[in-house]
Order: C-alpha cells, then structure tokens, then sequence
C-alpha cells in the first residue's frame, strides 16, 4: 500500500538581506544589479542562432559545463550550425571550448539539447533534438568528457521537427525514456501539427519507437515545450505538450506503465510557449507558471500576458492569475522562458522570465501568494534576443547564476553568461515531499520515492552531495542513495526485509551543504 508522506517544509526564520536589495514590507524598493554579465571572462564570443542551452557536468569534474542548441529560424529552416559545448575550467578560469570533440563537426538544426545518463553506466550521456525534418542525434559518453555519436545503432530512424524534448522513466522500469514534442512535417506555421512522441530505453541506451500504442494520437501544432512532472502526486511522470497554434496546451495522463491519455485539467490559452512547475504555495502538489500566452499573430506586448496555474491536489489546474499575479506585474512581452530559483534563501521559489522583446526580468515570490516584478536585475549589454535560459552555480560560491540563449534576433545573437554576484549564498534546506514506500513487482522488494528539490528548475545531479534513504536495522544506521528519475522524483528498490518494522527517512544535502530530513 502506498503510504504518502504530508509535505515536509522548511521556511528560513531570519529575513535575508542583500547588499543591492530592500524589501522591507511597505516600501517599493526593489532588487537592483543581482547578476553581473561575465560572458567576456567564461566563454567569450559567440554568434549562433541558439534555442536553447542546457548545463551539466559532462566530464564528471563536478563542475557544470555548457551546452548550447542551435539553428534556426523560426519558421522555416535556417543555415545550419554546429552546436556548441563549454568545458568549466573552475573559478576565475575561462571555460574550455569542446564544441567539436562532443558533436563532431557536422552542423545541424538542433531545437533541443538534453544531459543526463541513459545507457546506465553512470556517464552523462547527451541527446540533441532536430527540426525541419531531420534526424535527432544522440552521443553516448565514454567518460573524462569524450561521446560516441550512436544515432544509427540507438535511436529511431525518424526524421522529424523535434521542439523540446524531455527525460524520465515514464515506464517505471529502471531507465530513461525520450518523450518528444514533434511539429509533424511541413511549415509549421501553417501544417496539422505533430504527434507527440515516446522512445523507451531498453536499459542499454537503445531505443524503440512506441508512439503509436502509447501516446493519444493528438495532433500538437507547433509546441516549443514539453515536460515530464507527476501531476498527481501518484509517482508516475505525466506529459505537457506547450502549443502554440491550438486553443491551449496537453495534458497526457501516465497510467503508471508509460502509457498515456489526453487527459483534461489545463486552463486553455492560445500561443502558449512553456510550461514550468514548481510548488508555488507548499502543499505539496506542483503548480504552473506559463509563458507567452495571446494571440500569436498580435505585434507587441500588449495581448500577451504569462498565468499561474494552481494545483487543486488531484492533478487538476486552475487559473490562479488574478490572484497571485496582479496585471501591474505582469509585463506581457514577447517572453520564451521561466526558471525557477529560490533567489533570496527565503523557503519559497522565485523565477527568472527570458524575453525576446522586453528585459529578462525576475519575479519574486512572497510566500503568500503574491509576485512582484524586478526588472533591473541584469548588469551588462542588453539581452532581446534571449529564446532559452539555464541557471546553475558555475563558480562554485553558493550562488545561482543564469545563461541567456541568444536568436531570433537581427544582432543580439551572443550568448550570454551572468554570475550572480549581487545573490547571497544559498542558505534554504532543500524542500523534501511525497515520501512513499510501496510493494514492487519484483517479489519480496520494496520500492522508496520521494519528491526532493531546492526550489530550482531543472534539479541537477552535480547540484546534490547526496539524496538518500536512511533507517536503523539491527546492524545500526544505514543509508542508501536514491537516484533521480525525472522531474524533482528520487527513487531506490530495496530488499522489504530490509525496511521491514523499521522507520525510514528520505534525507538531502544540497551542494551548498544545506539539509533536510523528511518526518518519516
């Protein structure tokens, strides 16, 4: 029987304060000069259209390196281009330029790039997501930072237009899987849209194409995001398919063996470019902020304006907007990216908004229910041509700073790297929820999963000391590390004897060396 465990939150007592900061309630001053532009002294020129960008540690240093996605354009395909990788040398050193011995030197069309281990062997491993018809890639990594491309022997021969990718165990069998937004063929401003797509993982790093008797057959017309996030708290990864050219975006139920139906439950707005989810009130459930939504064809700012989507506890959204988001807050630009971050160590999650023509702005999170907008947050050159986003400690002080994917613009096409020298460190425990222990298939196993996250979107392995089971047997203490399985879930299969008559705890410890026990 599965036995959830009540959300387990810490809120930080003192109030934080920041040198270029005042919130003091009742006064309008707002944070100023939080990220400092460092592009110059990390990784220097560049000039690429680029998507969007992904960090990970792929050389497993335990520093986070860069990965940035290019080729254009935005309705039709543009030249094609190589991607791009970025080796972390460390503090104060300029990050190493890799680009060729990660991806070969064949450029492409690439939307999407993802970092995580799929073949199992503990390596981080890379898949890059195509469009305009052609073939997504994948790089199996051999270690010390060196891939081998196994496109042909590992993933299905499809091309396609791929516009985001995710992955996760969808099928809860112990491996990776690929769920692929697709855009379908032709102009994808004016065809029937795509299929969203499923490759499951036979555990090696080899895939297999189950769209067809997994995925509903709905047709998505031009998505620019699709995530993985258990909805419903029932510990399987759902599917969000963003769509810009329908009346709102998906929903795709998991029915816990990586099938998938449409599912209803999404407040509908048109144009819609991301959906991004986090607790936004701390009841344990996840929430949505989206992005972009209004009429695509509408020039301006003035018709869009992003949402706030609240979690009713079974899975089902509402617009929580009014509330939460007044309309004095709310810019509406031309906006294409959130990520999440718990800016001020103060227990809740704020997000940073990347725009294409206003400033990448941050919205900050009271804790009650209310954001406020702070737009001076930047120092540097000015960023309109921000299409992605990416945040991550990539100096090592305890401090989040932020990645700008630059395109779809006539100039501001560098891509941007901001160290948050304004921030104080990370002080906040990390956010430990959704505790369950159930019978697995495997008879005389117990299976232990938890939700664990530092207020920060996407959770990365390298940003973890440890995230582990812990219980007391006759032998004493014992610890067993979970292992991330997509979304902020953690999981470990143990022998039932081993936990049996034993109270167990889920226990993290952030990079920064902030932890949290669950009550359990």
């Amino acid at each position: 029987m599965t036995t959830p465990d009540r959300l387990f939150r810490f809120i930080a007592a003192p109030a934080i304060c920041v040198a270029t900061m005042s919130l003091v309630e009742g006064t309008a001053q707002l944070p100023t000069r939080l990220w400092v532009d460092a592009t110059a002294a990390t990784i220097g020129d560049t000039a690429n259209w680029t998507n969007k960008v992904e960090i990970a540690d792929i050389n497993g240093d335990g520093r986070l390196d860069l990965l940035f996605a290019n080729g254009g354009n935005y309705s039709e395909a543009g030249p094609p281009e190589p991607n791009l990788a970025f080796l972390n040398r460390g503090p104060g050193e300029k990050f190493e330029n890799v680009s060729a011995r990660v991806f070969g030197s064949t450029p492409g069309t690439t939307r999407v790039i993802k970092a995580r281990d799929v073949s199992g062997d503990g390596i981080t491993d890379i898949v890059a997501g195509t469009t305009y018809q052609t073939q997504s890639r994948l790089y199996l990594g051999t270690g010390g930072g060196a891939f081998q491309e196994v496109t042909a022997t590992h993933l299905p021969q499809s091309p396609a237009s791929i516009g985001d990718l995710e992955i996760g165990d969808v099928d809860l069998d112990g491996d990776m899987d690929l769920v692929l937004a697709d855009w379908g063929p032709g102009n994808n401003m004016t065809n029937e849209g795509g299929r969203t797509r499923l490759w499951l993982n036979d555990g090696k790093g080899h895939f297999s194409d189950a769209t067809a008797a997994q995925m509903p057959a709905a047709l998505v017309r031009f998505s620019w995001d699709l995530e993985l996030a258990d909805v419903d708290n029932d510990a399987d990864l759902d599917v969000l398919v963003s769509c810009k050219r329908c009346i709102g975006g998906y929903l795709f139920r998991n029915d816990g063996k990586g099938t998938f139906a449409d599912s209803p439950g999404l407040p509908q707005y048109t144009n819609n470019y991301e959906y991004e989810l986090m607790d936004l009130d701390g009841d344990g459930f996840l929430d949505i902020v989206t992005i972009n939504d209004g009429e695509i064809v509408k020039e301006g700012g003035s018709n869009r304006r992003e949402h706030v989507f609240r979690n009713d506890g079974k899975g089902r959204f509402r617009d929580a907007t009014a509330q939460w988001w007044l309309p004095g807050e709310n810019i509406g630009e031309d906006d294409n990216m959130v990520a999440f971050l718990d800016y001020d160590s103060d227990g809740d999650a704020d997000f940073v908004i990347g725009s294409l023509s206003g400033p990448d702005r941050l919205m900050i999170n009271d804790g009650k229910g209310q954001l406020t907008v702070a737009a001076d947050v930047f120092v540097g050159p000015p960023t309109p041509g921000t299409l992605g986003m990416a945040l991550g400690d990539l100096d090592g002080d305890g401090r989040m700073d932020v990645v700008q994917a630059q395109g779809e613009h006539p100039t501001a096409i560098q891509e941007r790297v901001h160290l948050g020298t304004g921030l104080k460190p990370d002080t906040a425990p990390p956010v430990i929820s959704s505790v369950s222990s159930t019978p697995s298939p495997a008879a005389g196993r117990t299976i232990v999963r938890a939700r664990v996250h530092d207020r920060k979107s996407p959770t990365l392995p390298a940003e973890w000391k440890r995230v582990a089971v812990e219980w007391t047997s006759s032998a004493g203490p014992q610890v067993t590390p979970l292992h991330w399985y997509g979304e902020y879930l953690w999981t470990v299969e143990l022998p039932a004897a081993i936990l049996a008559g034993s109270t167990f705890r889920v226990c993290a410890t952030d990079a920064s060396g902030n932890s949290a026990c669950s009550n359990r």
